[in-house]
């Protein structure tokens, strides 16, 4: 492959899938034993050590794992939509790679084939990687979730038991989420995801996430949906889609080289968007699996990101305070909020669309007029020491959490209306043994949210409990 592939790897589909709960694996074609010859000697004088056309390297393992600046090059388990059995068996002679000199065989094309659909196994040694295939259907949304209604949604129901791993230290309340539709809380567990009634506190079960830390808990608009993003630091990290009513996993979606810390799935369930520690915000469809888009203008790692109610905008935020406002189908450039001078911790949208509140490290909560970016209402020192998590309720009032361990909730003017402390509130679910041995600590209240009856506030904290505090009517 050489120059000609700079337009032609921009065609990449990448692939969204159901996850198969299991995968035969055989003794059969591996990268160092088969794939590494051909593709060294076929493509490594533009895709080797020195000269890396498209960044693209195939000379190493992780180089053709990586893939090109366009993304990806194979995808496990489907050979027929990887891009590098595109470009070297096409019968375009003015597409395919190489461009110059000998041609893979159809022998050489097969084993490379074979590679892919066996699970791109590196060495007799490996684990074929997870296998994928589509599947995943959005649901059209019929208008119903508007402003101060809530439809009956989806609850979860006879989940299978999981074992969960014994911790020495307790995992906390990193993301949590309440559907907008039904009496459903969502909270992070390790390598797990917990689902309970705030109402009643009674535990309704969990689902695994084996990739690791959920560290972004979303309900779709219609609650029919849970998304969970995240992974390993510094290892991987991928979104997952969950049926909320049977827990089952319904399709996963990028491969980043680290955690993903910032996810959404649109309004109409078509798109999940995720940022980066690379800096990027990439938007993908959930109806065929390809890059939709990908929005390169943040300076640092994306901390946030979140779709309007009606899908029409899309927000992102990073960890040096920028802010900007996108259009919700196209990713095109809309506004910069300018405001935040530390890390934007998170971002939340009111329910008509209208107003975007966001709040961070340097303490101040900012409630942003999307029509020119202005900021209605500023709140500096909302919370001592940085202010953690925002959430609007369904009729306009917002809930924020901070390093001081208080949620203040505030009126639709902005308006303070109350203080609440972990003294006053009342424990959700079995304390976990972990969180026994340091009771007595001040923890922080790292997330908040309103559930959808709007008669508590729900906040978790970093020893990995949940706080509910009932409110007047």
């Amino acid at each position: 492959m050489c120059t000609k592939s700079i337009l032609t790897l921009k065609m990449l589909v990448v692939a969204l899938s159901i996850s198969m709960t299991s995968f035969a694996q055989e003794n059969g074609v591996t990268y160092d034993q088969q794939v590494a010859s051909i593709l060294k000697s076929k493509c490594g004088t533009c895709h080797g050590d020195g000269k890396q056309e498209s960044g693209l390297s195939v000379t190493s393992y992780a180089g053709i794992i990586k893939g090109s600046g366009s993304g990806p090059i194979v995808v496990a388990g489907q050979s027929s939509t990887s891009r590098l059995v595109e470009v070297v068996s096409t019968d375009d002679e003015s597409q395919r790679m190489p461009p110059e000199g000998d041609r893979l065989n159809d022998a050489q094309i097969a084993t490379i084939k074979k590679w892919i659909d066996t699970g791109l196994r590196e060495n007799a040694g490996s684990s074929a990687a997870q296998l994928r295939t589509l599947g995943f259907k959005p649901m059209a949304t019929d208008g119903s979730n508007v402003t101060g209604s809530i439809a009956h949604g989806p609850v979860p129901s006879g989940l299978p038991t999981l074992s969960k791993p014994q911790l020495r230290r307790p995992f906390p309340i990193v993301s949590l989420a309440a559907s907008s539709r039904a009496s459903v809380v969502a909270s992070s567990n390790y390598q797990s995801i917990d689902l309970l009634d705030p109402l009643t506190g009674r535990e309704l079960g969990a689902v695994p996430f084996p990739e690791g830390e959920p560290l972004v808990l979303k309900f779709s608009q219609s609650g029919r949906i849970l998304l969970a993003g995240g992974g390993k630091p510094v290892q991987g990290g991928s979104v997952v889609l969950f049926d909320v009513a049977t827990g089952k996993r319904l399709a996963s979606v990028a491969d980043e080289p680290d955690a993903i810390m910032a996810a959404d799935v649109s309004p109409d369930e078509t798109t999940v968007v995720i940022g980066c520690t690379s800096r990027l915000v990439k938007i993908y469809s959930t109806q065929d699996g390809s890059l939709l888009t990908t929005i390169d203008k943040h300076t640092d790692w994306i901390t946030a990101v979140s779709y309007s109610p009606d899908g029409k905008y899309l927000a992102t935020a990073d960890r040096i305070g920028n802010i900007y406002l996108w259009d919700g189908k196209s990713g095109g450039a809309l506004l910069a909020f300018s405001a935040h001078k530390k890390s934007v911790r998170s971002l939340a949208w009111r329910s008509d669309s209208l107003m975007v509140a966001s709040c961070g490290e340097d303490g101040l909560i900012v409630w942003w007029d999307i029509k020119d970016g202005w900021p209605v209402v500023q709140k500096p020192n909302a919370h001592g020491g940085g202010v953690l998590d925002v959430c609007f309720g369904a009729k306009g009032e917002l809930a924020s959490s901070g390093r001081d361990g208080i949620v203040r909730l505030w009126a639709s003017d902005g308006s303070e209306t109350k203080q609440l402390s972990t003294d006053s509130a009342v424990l959700l679910g079995e304390p976990k043994d972990a969180s026994k041995k340091l009771e007595g600590t001040k923890p922080l209240l790292l997330r908040v949210v309103l559930p959808s009856h709007g008669e508590s506030v729900i906040a978790g904290d970093s020893l990995g409990r949940l706080h509910r505090w009932q409110l007047g009517r």
